[in-house]
């Protein structure tokens, strides 16, 4: 390796402190990128939320590459399939000619400025989908390819060297004998090889000064190529801010190192221009005229008259057309959601004052996922039974070490850290169990790593494939023909995980000195479930918390189906933790010095729901009493029959029989096992009274949420600044993964490899893909499923509470007030409505709700 000190140095003109400072800017381009196994929705334009929308999705698309909006034509079918209501963007369009008097303003006999753009919406002959363009170029493959091999997590057969030293100096100990940076920078390449500086914030200040960046610019050039590889920029990102330091310390890499390289390249000249979406018109002002019948002479003076409206209209660009079509969805969405949820709120107010009738028979907690509200009305229509909305992590800020795993996992929001850790520990009585899965486990880990060496060693890799390949085809063919049977044969084989395993809150795995939770600390947790959701202490016989996760067999995005806000992982186990604590007596005494006394006939349960299956499996149903066993055995049949149900409308929605969805769950070729959160559209706040009688379609959230009970609004400030914040992220990630999936998703499914764990990749090599596949947005016909849209978010509140809130939070502020969420207040005793309007954002004129 050449550690020498180089020949010549660019004269710098700034410290490493004030490069660390541009660096630091510069990485905020990009979000983190969490890897496979917990992968998270995350804003892919989080860098610029502190921008007003537009300019944001401008910036971003100059900056990435990327589109600014659906093609036109994809919005037309919208609006030809009924998606999007034509006097909402009729009144869309008005809105942006500057109001009525300007759209009915005549620009040429007959003609006012409001049919010019109406044509231009939904008449002239569009682009029509941009082929996608591949990002991947020589400069591009080269940093991808060393990425790939200082990121691998142990699964190459041959490690890169030098990774102790960090991804900077170990590319460039390695560069000199690569060939492809040989063809790509050629002798003044290997020149800068000798001469760079070995450390990457001071060869950072030299590359900027050779390459004569102007003061104020160097931020938005780094920034610039931070972009080009946004997939492994986001996991570097990743790696020095959500994980753990031990797991990441062997082979150490910040985002000065990547900015090093790119710097390197661009020295030597090799840096490849950036394709960038041209903002064209695609429609001339003669086109348009022509559209309408106008002569030349009348086309010159429509363009010398009404302040150039003509012309004006004209030279909008398809993705200023597509964000009128955008803000038309939102406002077909909002005007159909918000009088209904007046005229429900106004409801609750009369009943109100009505006489209670009998409790619920059960009380059932579900996450806020919009995929649990149309299996919460699924249930609520088999029996008196309610239910809540409540984060998924169930407050508990853990990270649990399972069982036979070496890593812990961190279930909880990514906005959090842990506060405690939690280990897997055998469930008393069942130690025999535990002891033949953790031997299974520990079989199937020894055979994984012998397999994984033979198939990698040069004498044995065709071996290995002589050996095998009989069983592997038999395996799949089982998988294909008969995966249930195979399923049900393999899980009849193996100790089943959940009854033999629990969280155990009494010893710390990193401290077994003392507990995981103090009983301080436990007494809070449990308190915040009926502090953040209006939960009141008179509880039912049966009080289920029920967590979420998805099945899926061979999906590298399985973990994007489960819950969001346990950092990507199912939600049972902090159901059973958050259970545990309720069920403790020394638990419920602390409670009820504290105002929170519980029945003693109620029960807690910890429960889990599959998505994809609508199958809910109650945990510990051994420790049932017996006085409670009837009380459970007709919930289990009203979760059953409420499964059935919603599994059948989710199988309409996907063009399938519900059986079908029971096998793609456990099919090893399903490309879209369940629709996920496709067609999330609102956040709703407030108790489930008040959206109980209406059908919400599976595309809202639904958090818990009782105003009378929250003098101080600490619950509403926590709601909307931590749960409301994960649905932001889930939202922006769908909105921008459909309008480019190119650049914001991963493209398809069909053509993407897994690397190591890590991520996916398009083809054999690239940028780690960020967002979601096309299969989990559009149809098989191309269709866009998910109608790209901001985040609606209704709170039933009294407007000056709400107010307070937002103004005593600068996230608040600035996601409501740049545009980034759209925020509707109704007052729980007038019903009067109050649209958050965005700073300098118009009002609305005509039908639409303002």
């Amino acid at each position: 390796m050449n550690m020498m000190a180089p020949l010549t140095t660019a004269e710098t003109q700034l410290t490493r402190t004030e490069v660390a400072g541009l660096v630091a800017l510069a990485a905020r381009s990009v979000p983190p990128l969490w890897p496979l196994e917990s992968a998270i929705a995350v804003n892919p334009l989080a860098g610029f939320e502190d921008l007003p929308f537009a300019e944001a999705v401008h910036r971003a698309a100059r900056r990435f590459g990327a589109r600014e909006s659906l093609p036109l034509t994809a919005w037309r079918g919208l609006l030809a399939t009924g998606r999007i209501d034509p006097k909402a963007l009729r009144d869309a369009a008005i809105r942006e000619l500057g109001g009525i008097y300007a759209a009915e303003a005549q620009v040429a006999p007959g003609i006012t400025a409001l049919d010019l753009l109406m044509a231009r919406l939904v008449d002239l002959p569009a682009s029509g989908p941009e082929p996608e363009q591949d990002a991947t170029t020589a400069d591009v493959a080269f940093l991808a390819k060393w990425c790939a091999a200082f990121f691998d997590q142990s699964q190459a057969a041959s490690p890169m060297p030098h990774r102790d030293l960090g991804l900077y100096r170990a590319v460039l100990a390695l560069a000199g004998h690569d060939p492809d940076y040989a063809r790509l920078t050629g002798a003044l390449g290997a020149q800068l090889l000798l001469t760079v500086s070995r450390d990457p914030l001071t060869a950072i200040a030299e590359g900027l000064s050779a390459l004569g960046v102007s003061e104020g610019d160097e931020v938005d050039h780094l920034a610039d190529l931070v972009a080009r590889l946004p997939g492994w920029a986001g996991h570097i990102r990743w790696r020095g801010e959500h994980t753990d330091p031990a797991n990441v310390s062997g082979a150490p890499a910040g985002m000065a190192d990547l900015i090093a390289l790119w710097l390197l390249i661009e020295r030597a000249g090799a840096l490849a221009p950036r394709t960038v979406p041209q903002a064209t018109a695609h429609v001339g002002a003669a086109r348009l005229a022509a559209h309408f019948g106008l002569e030349t002479a009348a086309v010159d003076a429509a363009l010398a008259a009404a302040h150039g409206a003509f012309g004006r209209i004209a030279a909008l660009t398809e993705g200023a057309l597509g964000a009128l079509f955008m803000t038309a969805a939102e406002w077909s969405y909002r005007n159909q959601l918000v009088p209904r949820l007046e005229a429900a709120a106004l409801e609750r107010e009369a009943a109100a004052h009505q006489t209670a009738g009998a409790g619920p028979d059960a009380q059932l907690v579900f996450c806020i996922d919009v995929r649990s509200e149309p299996f919460r009305r699924a249930l609520e229509a088999q029996g008196a039974y309610q239910t809540l909305g409540y984060a998924g992590f169930f407050g508990l800020p853990i990270a649990l070490h399972r069982h036979g795993e070496e890593r812990r996992k961190r279930f909880l929001p990514v906005l959090l850290a842990p506060q405690h850790d939690v280990a897997e520990a055998p469930v008393a009585g069942r130690e025999d169990e535990a002891a033949s899965l953790s031997a299974e486990l520990a079989r199937e880990q020894h055979t994984a790593a012998l397999f994984g060496a033979a198939k990698q060693g040069t004498a044995t890799a065709f071996a290995t494939a002589e050996a095998t390949g009989p069983l592997a085809g038999l395996l799949m063919a089982a998988r294909t023909i008969g995966p249930r049977v195979l399923e049900r044969v393999t899980r009849s084989l193996t100790p089943d995980r959940a009854s033999a395993l629990a969280p155990a809150l009494d010893c710390c795995p990193t401290d077994g000195q003392r507990p995981a939770f103090t009983l301080d600390e436990k007494i809070g947790y449990a308190s915040a479930l009926f502090r953040l959701t209006g939960l009141t202490p008179q509880t039912a016989r049966l009080v289920v918390l029920a967590g979420h996760g998805g099945s899926a067999v061979n999906n590298p995005y399985a973990a994007a189906l489960d819950c969001g806000a346990c950092g990507g992982h199912k939600g049972g186990a902090n159901a059973r933790i958050l259970v545990a604590m309720l069920n403790d007596p020394a638990v419920r005494a602390g409670m009820a010095a504290h105002g929170l006394a519980l029945p003693e006939t109620t029960v807690f349960l910890a429960a889990e729901h599959d998505t994809t299956t609508d199958v809910v499996t109650i945990f510990d149903r051994d420790q049932v009493p017996a006085s409670h066993a009837a009380d459970l055995a007709a919930l289990e049949t009203s979760l059953a029959r409420a499964g059935a149900v919603n599994r059948a409308h989710r199988a309409g929605l996907l063009g399938r029989s519900a059986e079908d969805l029971l096998t793609g769950a456990v099919h090893w070729g399903e490309v879209r096992p369940e629709w996920g959160l496709a067609g999330n559209a609102a956040f709703l706040v407030g108790p489930r009274d008040w959206t109980a009688g209406l059908d919400l379609e599976g595309r809202t959230f639904l958090h818990s949420y009782d105003w009378r009970a929250d003098e101080d609004a600490t619950a509403l400030t926590t709601i909307l600044t931590a749960p409301m914040v994960v649905a932001q992220w889930i939202n922006c990630q769908y909105l921008f993964s459909t309008i480019d999936n190119s650049r914001y998703g991963s493209g398809d499914k069909v053509t993407q490899n897994v690397l190591g764990g890590i991520g996916v990749i398009q083809g054999n090599g690239g940028d780690l893909r960020i967002g979601l596949p096309r299969q989990s947005l559009f149809t098989d016909a191309g269709d866009p499923y998910h109608v790209p849209q901001r985040l609606l978010t209704v709170v039933l509140a009294p407007l000056a509470r709400v107010e307070a809130v937002i103004q005593a939070n600068e996230i608040l502020g600035r996601l409501f007030g740049n545009g980034w969420v759209q925020l509707v207040v109704i007052d729980p005793e007038t019903g009067r409505t109050r649209c958050w309007r965005p700073a300098g954002d118009p009002a609305a004129e005509g039908s639409t709700l303002h």
